[in-house]
């Protein structure tokens, strides 16, 4: 048996599952006396406020126990890679006499936006957590997940969505016209927000009818996450989820969500690998499988691709098409055929077809490095945005275009920039790079162009030449108005070799801290607490 400071890595069996399902369920070591104390402590939050949601741990700062747990740290390094860090973005769900909830996948923008809308990364740099505090059978209203879904774009579905997200949006700006930009803050004015979206509900019963048609196959095909208190469990960020059901006991069921991120993209596995390759299967997806798997071991792909693949790109099929962009994507990685067809798809008008088809040019690796690079033109921020996209996601081995990727990082259009950075923030991975190439950036008027230099700089730590030269613009960031710039900033300070930062990062964290329980008093062992405060550690 390990001891309690060595992580439990997961074995091939349970990494090739979480691959391919994108999801892992673990139970916690604690005791339950444990779990009993965090559930008391949440009861006290505020779901949405000060005292809840990114404050949490702050809050309830025992939970980090559960998380350092041998086998929680274990399957997150196994997943993540040894210097996974806990993202500033965590939640206590809480369901209580409510509904299902629609599946859905999480906003993006706690990871990577998604070019187009949709095209997210599937390669494993941000996963979550769940954790219930107590026990959880299907009558307390679990999460549910659909399995295998953080890969499935689900186009159809995503189009659909985007037309009433337009009515959703005209709904807003009547109300904005009528009642100003604060359109909620009064009763009157939610309410006629309310009617307008009634009335697009009446007047569009067709698309309605069609959306809850495309996402029949998603509801038959989600399970529940059951479980006793203690249970966690581990997903890839892009998987499909929701409440599954309702809550139908009298009693609150609390689910808490964090967010974890890979430090950098792995060159070897961190798991407990024998080196067996992905076993063959014929499923449409398994293309995708066997990439993941080799990116995760940090290995080139060895995979044959059988028959002509490119008709299939074109599928209506999102798994079939899929499979498909991947097939030939790991062929042209080895030099065999695939870039053309994929580089077609690519540059077409067709959101849908080129969306399948960035992701076997990021299956192709290097080989569709050059010619990604040379589209990232000044003159075109749309087709540079798509590419840098591509060129971020391959990460090191598009080296051949970080010159023209640091250009580009002080393009006129903000979008261009932020995609700039985030690319030089993967793809700088394998050289030194002066960290001064990062300062513009971090000083950007743009707050996401802030915070992706914000990332890069964390990412590239080890990388980085006169660290120093970064301290003073991430100190400024940490009293951003932007949540994401001041999470990053401070996980860049941590992970700089440099004492000043170091320095800089204790000041801020000390004068930061949030007592939980401000006036309590000290409580000996064995007396009663006062109220509101969470008894001390097993």
């Amino acid at each position: 048996m390990p001891t309690s400071s060595e992580p439990v890595l997961l074995d091939d069996a349970a990494m090739q599952g979480f691959i391919r399902d994108g999801y892992l369920t673990l139970r916690s070591e604690l005791p339950r006396e444990f779990h009993e104390r965090m559930l008391d402590a949440l009861e006290d939050l505020d779901e949405g406020g000060p005292r809840g949601h990114n404050n949490l741990l702050p809050c309830v700062p025992e939970l980090a126990h559960m998380l350092d747990e041998p086998v929680i740290r274990g399957a997150l390094t196994s997943i993540l890679g040894p210097g996974f860090y806990l993202h500033f973005h965590r939640h206590d769900h809480f369901a209580f006499l409510n509904a299902a909830q629609p599946l859905h996948k999480d906003g993006d923008n706690h990871s990577h936006y998604a070019v187009d809308g949709l095209r997210r990364m599937h390669r494993t740099r941000y996963a979550m957590l769940f954790y219930y505090p107590q026990d959880t059978p299907l009558a307390k209203g679990p999460t549910g997940i659909v399995p295998g879904s953080h890969y499935v774009p689900r186009r159809a579905l995503e189009a659909a969505r985007a037309k009433l997200n337009e009515l959703n949006k005209q709904a807003r700006e009547e109300a904005k016209a009528k009642f100003g930009d604060d359109v909620l803050g009064s009763e009157e004015a939610r309410r006629f927000h309310r009617e307008r979206l009634e009335r697009f509900r009446r007047d569009n019963p067709a698309m309605f009818a069609e959306m809850a048609k495309l996402d029949e196959p998603w509801e038959a095909a989600k399970i529940p996450l059951t479980g006793e208190a203690g249970t966690v469990t581990i997903t890839h960020f892009d998987i499909v989820h929701g409440r599954h059901s309702a809550n139908v006991t009298d009693e609150p069921r609390h689910m808490v969500k964090f967010l974890f991120t890979r430090d950098r993209d792995p060159v070897a596995p961190s798991w407990q690998h024998t080196g067996a390759p992905w076993p063959e299967d014929e499923d449409p997806l398994a293309p995708v499988w066997h990439s993941m798997w080799d990116w995760h071991r940090g290995g080139a792909s060895s995979r044959p691709v059988s028959g002509n693949c490119s008709p299939n790109l074109g599928s209506d099929d999102d798994r079939i098409a899929l499979g498909a962009a991947y097939s030939l994507g790991m062929a042209a990685a080895r030099g065999e055929s695939g870039l053309t067809p994929l580089f077609d798809a690519f540059l077409s008008d067709d959101v849908s077809l080129r969306t399948i088809a960035a992701y076997g040019l990021v299956a192709a690796g290097a080989n569709a490095a050059p010619r990604l690079a040379a589209m990232v033109d000044a003159q075109d921020a749309n087709g540079t945005v798509r590419a840098l996209d591509l060129l971020g996601d391959i990460g090191p081995p598009a080296a051949i275009a970080l010159p023209k990727v640091l250009q580009v990082m002080q393009h006129q259009d903000p979008n261009v920039r932020r995609y700039a950075v985030e690319a030089a923030g993967t793809i700088a991975q394998a050289d030194p790079l002066d960290a001064s190439q990062l300062l513009a950036p971090l000083q950007d008027e743009d707050a996401l162009v802030r915070r992706n230099a914000a990332t890069a700089a964390a990412r590239l730590a080890p990388n980085l030449t006169n660290p120093d030269a970064l301290v003073p613009a991430l100190a400024d960031n940490l009293y951003s108005w932007h949540h994401h710039v001041r999470g990053w900033s401070i996980e860049a300070l941590q992970r700089l070799d440099s004492p000043a930062a170091t320095r800089t990062a204790m000041r801020y964290l000390a004068t930061t801290r949030w007592d939980p329980t401000p006036k309590s008093g000290d409580t000996p062992p064995g007396a009663r607490a006062p109220a509101r405060t969470v008894r001390g550690r097993i």
